[in-house]
Formats: C-alpha cells, sequence, structure tokens
C-alpha cells in the first residue's frame, strides 16, 4: 500500500493535508486486545439502515462536530461552538463569555469539551460553565485531531516531536503513551476498551489498549475524512474522495458500506447513543443524519 500523509493539523493554521485513492473492501487484521471486553458484554448496535436526512443546512465554517451521551450533537469551527439538542430545528451558540475559532474538537459522555484553537493550545469547557480553561499540552505547531475517551481522558499527538499523549482528568500534565513510530497522526477516536484508532501516514492504524505498536486496519481507506465508534466498539470511517461511510465490526471483519447518498466530500462524523450517524460534508456547509433503523 502505497503512503502519503494526510489528515494531520497544524497547529498554527488549522489546515488539513488529504491524499487520494480507492476504497479497499477486505477482512481487518488485527483482533480485540485481551483487555477488551467479549463482545457478549457490549450494547448491540445494529447496521444502520435507516433514513437519510438533512439536519443541519447551510453551516458554512463548521469542521468539527461531535455527540455527548445525551445526544446532544456540538458543531465547531471558525465561527465558535454550538450545539443542538435532539428535534432540535437548528444549532444553538454555545452560551459561553467568548467564542473561540475551532481547529479540532472532542466530546465526553458528560458534555464536557476539548479543543484546539488555531493558536496551538489546547482548551477545555466544562458543562454548564461560561468559559474556556486551557489544558496543560502547551502550544503545539504540528498535532492530531484530538479525542477523548470515556472516562474523559483526552488524547492528544504531537506530529511535531511523534509522541502520542493523553491528559487523566484533573491531572496537571499530559503522559506519553509508549507507542513506537507514530508520525503523522491525523484524525483520532478512542473506543470503551481504550483502543486508539487514527489515520497515520496514509493508513488507519489501531493501538490496543497497552500496546506499544499501532497495527494497520486492514482494507481502510487511504483519504479518510473522519473517524468514529460507536457504544458496540463498532468502527466508521468516511472517504472523502468517494463520499461514502465504512462501518467495520468491532472485533474485525469486513468493512460494510452504510446507505448513504449524495454525500460530496464528507468529512467529520459522529454516532450517538441510539445508532444514528452524523455526517458532516459538502465542504462543511451541511451535516445529514442516517437513523439506526
Amino acid at each position: 500500500m502505497k503512503r502519503r500523509r494526510l489528515g494531520w493539523r497544524l497547529g498554527g493554521t488549522g489546515v488539513a493535508v488529504l491524499g487520494g485513492a480507492s476504497v479497499l473492501v477486505a477482512s481487518v487484521a488485527v483482533a480485540c486486545s485481551s483487555g477488551s471486553a467479549p463482545a457478549s458484554q457490549r450494547p448491540e448496535v445494529p447496521l444502520q439502515a435507516g433514513k437519510q436526512t438533512a439536519v443541519v443546512n447551510d453551516v458554512l465554517g463548521v469542521s468539527e462536530i461531535g455527540v455527548d451521551a445525551n445526544n446532544v450533537l456540538y458543531l465547531g469551527g471558525m465561527g465558535g461552538i454550538s450545539t443542538m439538542a435532539p428535534g432540535a430545528a437548528a444549532p444553538t451558540p454555545l452560551k459561553i463569555d467568548s467564542q473561540p475559532v475551532v481547529s479540532t474538537l472532542a466530546v465526553a459522555p458528560d458534555g464536557a469539551l476539548s479543543f484546539g484553537t488555531l493558536g496551538g493550545g489546547v482548551e477545555t469547557i466544562s458543562p454548564g460553565s461560561t468559559g474556556s480553561e486551557p489544558l496543560p499540552f502547551g502550544e503545539m505547531r504540528q498535532r492530531s485531531e484530538i479525542a477523548v475517551a470515556e472516562d474523559g481522558t483526552v488524547y492528544l499527538g504531537d506530529n511535531e516531536h511523534d509522541k502520542l499523549l493523553t491528559l487523566a482528568p484533573g491531572a496537571s500534565a499530559p503522559n506519553e503513551l509508549p507507542v513506537a513510530g507514530v508520525n503523522g497522526m491525523g484524525h483520532m477516536v478512542v473506543d470503551a476498551d481504550d483502543n486508539v484508532y487514527l489515520s497515520m501516514m496514509g493508513e488507519i492504524m489501531r493501538i490496543a489498549k497497552d500496546a506499544t505498536t499501532a497495527e494497520p486496519v486492514a482494507g481502510a481507506t487511504e483519504d479518510a475524512g473522519g473517524l468514529a465508534v460507536d457504544a458496540g466498539g463498532n468502527l466508521y470511517v468516511t472517504d472523502i474522495k468517494a463520499g461514502t461511510v465504512s462501518r467495520m465490526p468491532a472485533d474485525g471483519g469486513d468493512w460494510v458500506q452504510l446507505p448513504f447518498t449524495g454525500l460530496q466530500s464528507p468529512t467529520e462524523i459522529a454516532v450517538d447513543g441510539d445508532g444514528n450517524v452524523y455526517v458532516l460534508h459538502r465542504l462543511g456547509n451541511e451535516i445529514v443524519r442516517l437513523t439506526a433503523e
């Protein structure tokens, strides 16, 4: 597989660089780690086959989306941060003292936001707060997208120094995960078992909990626009070139393309607790939802 750098963010500009290639469908070469919960103990998330609808139109400037445990959708980008509760007709700007320009955003289950700013810093907004607080990552000139685990631990890749960092809730400094060979990190998500999936050098990689190496996920696109995981541990990826969304079973297996239609350059993706899938496309100008059934 030819490798190309894609999807990584420059902390000073927020620009993402993307390559191009076709989708492959094949079995996954990696298996669930020994510390993962058995599949029988995970919530079952049936393959989505419901109705596709546009939930947000004309939101030019949005570059990030996320969802919390209450199925509240979060939007971030040049215009700051907005939220959209289930059933709402339109997003509502988050009630905070000043709206930041957001280059990457992740939402913890309790609604705590962690986000990167265009200046290279990382900040957080606690639920109900009217202001943000800095997170002690320091300023990064080159960084990955941000991710948050179920326990609130924040994950961030330092691409200038080839380090994958974690920050536990309340910690005064991040820790470096002892994972060899991480560089060019881009999109990133963490599942309920603390396995990390990330785009890196034109591939989607999996770092199992407590592993010291990253393993490639077979059959994954080289043109990942975004990654997500659901409550059952299934992995989702948008293909920015093919205009598709595919899902891989939690314990590995064949990728299955979801029945989205008309997607144009799909980037960010999020899956709520009911299994509904949200995709940002049309260069950040529309968010569509595919219902679980």
